[in-house]
């Protein structure tokens, strides 16, 4: 099995934690912790061995930029040691990205940065706990321009409390105003543990409903089809030929390395998980020289279905054909009945072999994925 050929770096702090934030991230750390991680981190970059040239790299978080400038060309040397992927990606938030840092990505040949800007308003901006300002986003993608960035993708947040469709649709006219290459679209979740929803649970905050939420999807949607983006996952629209690579490889379910607190990985077969803990982390990194907290063999089934809940979030669906050669099992033997049903109820359609998701469909894919779990369907056609 050849080596992964796409590389996960994380970087676990941010300047403070927004309150709807369940990622793996830490704020308030002092400098002698986040040098001792950057150390650590660095011991683990040098274990990776793509065999060929990397495809491509994603250093998330967190906040990569909350690194100081010096910190970061560290780990981006380290990166750069690895071979010189086609695409380069590093997340940043506005206003945190400071000219050392546009020097050291520059220098480094990171040619694709993702922010997080959230909205556009500034009470918007405000209830999600963001601290840049509209002003900050004009002004920081206007400096990775300069600084040679190519492809620049810039996320929103939908489904905010008290944000109607128009106040959704005047963050997506402002960010389109700043040509970005690419746009991800997030509804937001409440994740357990997190500010948002002990406050969601305690009556100090509505949760827009289900209608509300789609309804935006669909208004953003049609706008950006207008302005010539192509919806091909389910939050993310890209320019013709400005997809995110890395995280294609993803949805195809194929193998990547994962480094850093809380990473994961998978590689040779196995899914492998990192102790999140990012002191935990360097510590276990100096005294065992590895920080894999689990690692999981991924079985033909396991590997199937991953592929078809994954595959099916884009607008290039799954080849059956392929999925089969892959892991032995014929989706049309084992869920034959669903596959029909699904195309009966307009959720799936099948071209060419390939298997797709209408966005009915994909709106519901907790519920269609439930009966691809089950190896042997009641009724599996042989």
């Amino acid at each position: 099995m050849d080596a992964p050929r796409s590389l996960y770096v994380h970087i676990p702090y941010c300047q403070r934690k927004c309150p709807y934030c369940a990622f793996n991230s830490y704020s308030g750390r002092g400098d002698d912790e986040v040098q001792a991680y950057v150390d650590a981190l660095l011991l683990e970059l040098a274990s990776v061995e793509p065999g060929r040239d990397l495809e491509t790299v994603y250093i998330g978080g967190g906040t990569p930029t909350a690194l100081p400038p010096a910190q970061l060309k560290r780990v981006l040397g380290a990166i750069r040691n690895l071979g010189k992927p086609r695409e380069w990606t590093m997340e940043a938030n506005p206003g945190s990205v400071l000219p050392g840092h546009l020097e050291v990505l520059g220098a480094a040949g990171v040619n694709r940065v993702s922010m997080g800007v959230q909205s556009m308003r500034p009470e918007g901006l405000k209830q999600m706990g963001r601290s840049h300002t509209a002003a900050d986003v004009e002004d920081t993608v206007a400096a990775l321009r300069d600084h040679g960035v190519s492809n620049v993708n810039l996320d929103l947040i939908y489904g905010q409390p008290g944000q109607g469709i128009g106040e959704f649709m005047d963050d997506v006219e402002r960010v389109l105003s700043l040509n970005p290459d690419h746009l991800s679209l997030y509804a937001l979740q409440f994740e357990e543990g997190t500010p948002f929803t002990r406050a969601r649970d305690a009556g100090r905050m509505d949760e827009a409903s289900e209608e509300l939420v789609m309804g935006q999807f669909r208004a953003a949607s049609e706008r950006l089809a207008r302005a010539g983006f192509r919806l091909y996952e389910i939050s993310n629209f890209a320019r013709p030929g400005r997809e995110s690579l890395h995280n294609v490889n993803y949805w195809r379910n194929l193998p990547y390395f994962g480094v850093g607190a809380g990473a994961w990985a998978c590689v040779g077969g196995y899914r492998m998980f990192n102790e999140e803990d990012p002191v935990a982390y360097t510590r276990r990194m100096n005294t065992d020289g590895e920080a894999r907290v689990s690692s999981e063999r991924l079985g033909n089934f396991e590997t199937y279905v991953e592929t078809l809940a994954a595959g099916l979030r884009t607008a290039e669906g799954v080849d059956l054909e392929v999925l089969k050669t892959r892991t032995g099992l014929d989706a049309r033997a084992l869920h034959g009945d669903h596959l029909e049903s699904m195309r009966d109820a307009g959720f799936a359609k099948e071209e060419g072999g390939r298997l797709t998701l209408t966005m009915q469909g994909m709106w519901l894919l907790d519920s269609i994925m439930e009966p691809f779990t089950h190896q042997r369907s009641m009724n599996a056609r042989t």
